[in-house]
């Protein structure tokens, strides 16, 4: 397997997260904390390490080590408290972990190389489960007491003000004193009818020092000669139970729920075989993998549905933390079926999400541009990649994610230059979506690399 190639910041990322028992690296999203990470832990040559982050992300986590790492580890994703744990790579996620007192002692009684905390602003709050868990209470060792090395990742270190960072603080040994004693300290506020109200900070340099001990942070600006001005990467989430009945009603209804199910695992099962044939005639110049898909992107376009489907509640888990921590401001969404476009207007619509497919209305269709350009309420925009891919500007985000890409690379191209065009002051980041333990990884992986390739050509 040919390894990714991370960019000098990350090489240098990693060699300082490899001096560092206890660290918190801070890096702005969308610069790869997790391949620093990875490349970190083969520096230090860790054995088992385990890996604590939100379950949308869970199986991402294994194929960033897949991606990044030359030290053959086993990987355990632990997905239910009757999963055991080895030797290796083990990856929990927070809910789990704060729900399963049993498998949490488990992991206790462990002694890790590595503990990475990703999304570590999940462990603001001294009082919840998760924190405890992993940051220990009063006299109760948590995981972070079980490893070597602690790492702390996050974009976003205090979403709403400086009391949040006082669980890491504490836990890495940088403070002792007493959670008000430190409020008290560096934070601005009054005390209101229910309690002491924050309003602000104080002795931001005695602060800056203290976070200066354990974290790292580049912004995308620090980094900007290392970064082309579009970049593209793949972010794999597990399939969720889909509604057969209020989606496939059609398809099912003369031979039943078990027999479609089937047949949804038999054409997934069929295609993704074809694509590894593909894929090694492919290699010897013989085959075009993306051709093929082009011609069976109608044939198919049931299982399409069914996977985008399937995928979309652990996409938008992730979308929606994002948009909530403020770590992403506004997003452009691409999706292919309309069911899967309305499902994410609806679970986004409290951030001002407006959608557009091929039935939408010019009048509309302008309108809900201009509110994405201009209304900073409006942060979400979601597009249907042909209708919104071509001919007009959404430069007011630089995030986009396809949950679902078109078989045509040129067409997601198309899509993805609507963020990348004159007018755009940032780094664009293009993110593809991928179901684990589908056909949509291996045509994820054809597409995906052709889009790249033909973006490269017109930018």
């Amino acid at each position: 397997m040919i390894l990714e190639t991370p960019f000098p910041y990350q090489q240098e990322g990693a060699q300082w997260l490899a001096t560092k028992q206890q660290a918190l690296l801070a890096d702005e999203m969308g610069l790869g904390k997790s391949a620093q990470v990875v490349l970190a832990s083969d520096i230090i040559a860790a054995v088992n390490i385990l890996v604590v982050c939100p379950a949308a992300l869970r199986v991402n986590w294994d194929r960033e080590f897949k991606k990044f790492s030359n030290t053959p580890r086993d990987s355990t994703i632990i997905l239910t408290g009757r999963d055991g744990h080895r030797d290796g790579l083990n990856i929990v996620s927070y809910d789990l972990l704060a729900s399963n007192p049993k498998l949490l002692s488990g992991l206790k009684n462990r002694s890790w190389d590595v503990l990475v905390l990703d999304e570590a602003h999940y462990l603001k709050e001294r009082s919840a489960k998760r924190t405890k868990a992993c940051y220990g209470h009063n006299k109760h060792p948590g995981l972070a007491d079980t490893a070597k090395h602690v790492w702390r990742l996050t974009g976003t270190p205090m979403p709403n003000n400086a009391s949040e960072l006082y669980t890491h603080l504490r836990s890495a040994g940088v403070v002792n004193k007493p959670y008000w004693d430190f409020v008290f300290e560096f934070c601005k506020g009054f005390q209101g009818d229910y309690g002491y109200k924050i309003t602000g900070v104080q002795n931001v340099e005695r602060l800056k020092a203290l976070m200066a001990q354990i974290m790292l942070r580049r912004k995308k600006d620090d980094v900007m000669k290392d970064l082309p001005k579009i970049t593209f990467s793949t972010v794999t989430v597990e399939r969720s139970e889909v509604d057969v009945e209020t989606y496939f009603y059609e398809n099912y209804r003369e031979i039943g729920v078990p027999k479609f199910l089937e047949n949804m695992k038999d054409i997934d099962a069929n295609l993704a075989a074809s694509l590894k044939l593909l894929d090694r005639a492919e290699h010897s110049g013989h085959s075009d993998a993306a051709t093929m898909l082009e011609g069976m992107a109608k044939s198919t376009s049931t299982l399409r549905l069914y996977i985008g489907l399937g995928k979309l509640k652990r996409c938008l888990d992730i979308i929606e933390e994002e948009l909530e921590s403020g770590a992403v401001n506004k997003i452009v969404i691409f999706a292919m079926h309309q069911q899967v476009i309305e499902e994410t207007r609806v679970r986004l619509r409290r951030f001002g999400a407006v959608n557009l497919f091929g039935g939408t209305p010019q009048k509309k269709r302008d309108h809900y541009i201009d509110e994405f350009q201009n209304n900073p309420k409006c942060r979400v925009f979601i597009g249907q990649v042909q209708a919104a891919g071509v001919g007009i500007t959404l430069t007011a985000a630089h995030e986009v994610a396809f949950i679902e890409s078109d078989w045509v690379p040129a067409n997601n191209s198309q899509a993805a230059m609507r963020c990348h065009r004159i007018g755009q002051k940032h780094r664009v980041r293009v993110r593809f979506f991928v179901c684990a333990g589908t056909v949509d990884e291996e045509v994820m992986r054809v597409v995906s690399h052709k889009t790249r390739e033909i973006t490269k050509i017109f930018d």
